[in-house]
């Protein structure tokens, strides 16, 4: 059986728990509500009219104990075998004040025998008694006791009716404390029913719709990655067509324009040594020599700027070594770190990791005031990794304006971004700078068709 629940089930039992949750513990509550409501006006008024009752009856035994007083005091001895002349006494307190019954006790509390029964009220037997007792005194000395009691029917008869119209009361007070907040709850619970199934309906249809658009949005995230490959590895080709373009171009600086300036140039020292000294054609021919020089110099700087012919001839390794050595002077110490993977790189990575370092090595001389170089290149798992390290002045990221090096460090980041590569600057003010480059292992693969086309 499924773990899962169907919304509209959910929502059936909750409703049905909260209606027992709240019936339960109103229950209680009621219940009391009905007994206090019912109860607590009846018994109120029972012990007020019982309390007046008693207060009657000590009022009637101090009465009937005074009379007896007086009665005993002319009569010290013989007083309590008089029986008809107490209950006399007594007749008047039963039929005037209300009471139920009256006993005369001495003072060991002995009940002095007399019929009693014969003056009680008719009420005597037709319900509880309440007895209340006052000290009939001679001389200051206690010699018995009159009890007088009242019956307390009346009271419990009016109790008994009251019980009637309070206890409808307490019944439709505890009903409406008890069904309102129910029928509040299952209007409520009907609501929150209704709103869950149509919150289902949406989940549902939301469901689908995120399923959906889950999907799309994976496709169009694979055809964007199949594009983003794609771009990557044409904008590598870009970079290896670019390059070899270039060593193309010098290739035929080299070739054509340096040859026939080196023969130019052998042709004009010849004329300078056959020419007399201080001829016009003598210091002609010097001066053009001069301009030949700058120009083959000029020429030297393009080729190795355009194409590093250097790569083809000794390899990258080998490449850097020279570059580094070019750079280093008497001020300047470089220590190298180089390492390449068994089968070489491809040609376009050889070009960007020697562009990259050579555009370094340029900002560092130039603009660094750094004394001590260190250029890395390491081999990792996935990556080809070139650090350049200098120990210069620094300066604040994004503040270096074309003029000192921050167009370099552009065209650095191009590079480095077409192959699919990141580069990232650390450097502060007074702090050195360093480069760190990562480049995938597997930008292009060399296959020769590019190199063939460029130079076709």
């Amino acid at each position: 059986m499924s773990e899962k629940t169907a919304p509209g089930a959910r929502a059936r039992s909750a409703k049905v728990g909260l209606r027992r949750y709240l019936s339960a513990r109103m229950l209680p509550l009621v219940v009391l509500l009905l007994v206090l409501v019912s109860a607590s006006a009846p018994l109120a008024y029972a012990a007020l009219q019982a309390r007046g009752l008693r207060e009657q009856a000590r009022t009637t035994a101090v009465q009937a104990a005074d009379a007896i007083a007086r009665e005993v005091q002319e009569r010290p001895v013989l007083w309590r075998y008089d029986a008809g002349k107490l209950l006399a006494h007594l007749r008047a307190y039963v039929d005037n004040a209300g009471a139920a019954r009256i006993e005369i006790s001495d003072r060991s509390g002995v009940r002095i025998p007399l019929d009693t029964e014969s003056i009680a009220s008719p009420t005597a037997g037709a319900g509880p008694l309440a007895w209340e007792a006052a000290p009939i005194v001679l001389n200051e000395q206690v010699v018995g006791h009159a009890w007088v009691a009242v019956s307390l029917a009346e009271a419990r008869t009016a109790a008994l009716l009251l019980l009637g119209p309070f206890g409808l009361l307490g019944v439709g007070l505890a009903g409406l404390l008890y069904f309102i907040p129910l029928g509040a709850i299952t209007r409520a619970e009907r609501r929150i029913e209704q709103s869950q199934a149509a919150l289902a309906r949406f989940n549902q249809t939301l469901e689908q719709q995120v399923a959906e658009r889950s999907s799309q949005l994976s496709e169009a995230y694979e055809q964007l990655r199949q594009k983003e490959g794609r771009l990557r590895e044409l904008s590598a080709r870009a970079v290896l067509l670019q390059e070899a373009e270039r060593r193309v171009i010098a290739r035929e600086l080299h070739d054509s324009a340096g040859q026939a300036l080196t023969a130019i140039r052998i042709n004009l020292q010849l004329m300078v040594q056959l020419a007399e000294p201080d001829s016009k054609v003598a210091k002609m021919a010097a001066r053009t020599l001069t301009i030949v020089d700058a120009t083959l110099e000029e020429i030297r700087r393009a080729v190795s700027m355009l194409g590093p012919a250097i790569l083809d001839d000794v390899g990258l390794v080998a490449a850097i070594e020279r570059l580094c050595d070019d750079f280093e002077r008497e001020d300047l110490e470089i220590s190298r770190e180089l390492e390449v993977p068994d089968g070489g790189l491809s040609a376009a990575l050889e070009s960007v990791c020697y562009r990259v370092i050579q555009e370094a090595l340029t900002n560092a001389a130039r603009h660094a005031c750094a004394s001590e170089l260190r250029v890395v290149l390491r081999v990792e798992p996935a990556h080809i990794v070139l650090e350049v390290h200098d120990n210069g002045r620094g300066f604040v990221p994004g503040e270096r304006g074309e003029g000192s090096g921050g167009r370099g460090l552009v065209g650095m980041r191009e590079r480095v971004e077409l192959l699919g590569g990141n580069l990232r600057i650390d450097t502060a003010p007074g702090s050195g700078t360093a480069i760190r480059v990562e480049l995938p292992r597997r930008a292009l693969s060399d296959d020769g068709d590019d190199s063939a086309v460029v130079v076709a």
